[in-house]
């Protein structure tokens, strides 16, 4: 028996309606706050709840707090200017959040197995050119990562 898509479910269940509009609208605002936000500030912070007009924001260490609590207006304005309907923003300080948020940077940059086979192929086809000079660094960062013994040449 297969099991139906969560999606499926989340769609058919009237019970959890108002959990998926509210997931929606954080949703929403956190694309809100990424635009607004400097990206390296956007990177350690994410809109966590919505209690009434006030949007609650986690940080991920006390330094983006601290820089988050003085954007705070401006960056209440911004969503009250894009049709959001929050008047303020509470900023609080989730330890942990950094670390979660540099390993997936980290991971995002890393190439399996296989796609350093295709990358290699890739770059051994490909003339000069700034392609492939991004395709050798990539090749390169993974061998300096451990993930192979060869450059390319």
């Amino acid at each position: 028996m297969a099991l139906p898509r969560i999606d499926t479910l989340l769609a058919t269940d009237s019970d959890m309606q108002p959990v998926v509009a509210k997931a929606r609208q954080i949703n929403a605002l956190a694309i809100l706050c990424k635009e607004f936000l400097p990206p390296e500030l956007a990177s350690q912070v994410r809109p966590a709840n919505l209690q009434g007009d006030k949007l609650v924001v986690l940080a991920a260490n006390s330094s983006a707090a601290a820089k988050l609590k003085l954007l705070s207006g401006s960056l209440s304005d911004f969503l009250a200017k894009r049709g959001a309907k929050v008047n303020s923003v509470s900023v609080k300080v989730q330890p942990g959040g950094e670390a979660v948020t540099s390993t997936a940077q980290d991971d995002s940059r890393r190439v399996s197995d296989r796609a350093f086979s295709v990358l290699s192929e890739l770059y051994s086809t490909l003339s000069d050119s700034p392609a492939r000079q991004a395709i050798k660094q990539m090749l390169e960062g993974k061998s300096r990562r451990g993930g192979r013994n060869r450059t390319p040449t």
